[in-house]
């Protein structure tokens, strides 16, 4: 069986437009509705991929935004604190990524944080790349 995971990087438009420039077609709530359309067609969860970066979708206010979204609509969250790279955005505190999937988990949304692998050699999600030397 197919499942399906789609990459919610923010819980609203204005975000997620910030996040992702070229994200222009479908709204959060376009794209919540059609995982909840496919649970509701095949009776499989959807996962929503949610990278958490510091200080920039990782609050508590963004948490139970994400939250009344998700609530009650068969979905699963995987969060997953971003890999730390020469790019501009930084992992966040385990406490706060703690304190995101208490706020999921209170408000019933099924929820993980995903377990990473590589990082320490930088070869995890994001982090292949290559570095000059010279």
């Amino acid at each position: 069986q197919i499942g399906l995971a789609i990459s919610l990087l923010a819980p609203n438009n204005e975000l997620r437009k910030k996040l992702v420039p070229t994200a222009t077609s479908d709204s959060v709530e376009e794209i919540i509705e059609a995982g909840h359309n496919y649970f509701k067609k095949t009776g499989r969860r959807v996962t929503f991929e949610y990278v958490l970066m510091d200080g920039v979708n990782d609050s508590r206010e963004i948490a139970n935004e994400l939250a009344e979204l998700l609530r009650g609509n068969g979905s699963h969250v995987n969060l997953i604190p971003i890999n730390p790279t020469a790019g501009d955005f930084e992992r966040p505190s385990k406490s706060r990524v703690f304190e995101f999937k208490r706020i999921l988990s209170g408000a019933g949304v099924n929820c993980t944080i995903r377990i990473e692998k590589g990082t320490e050699i930088s070869a995890a999600c994001g982090q292949l790349r290559t570095d000059i030397v010279g």
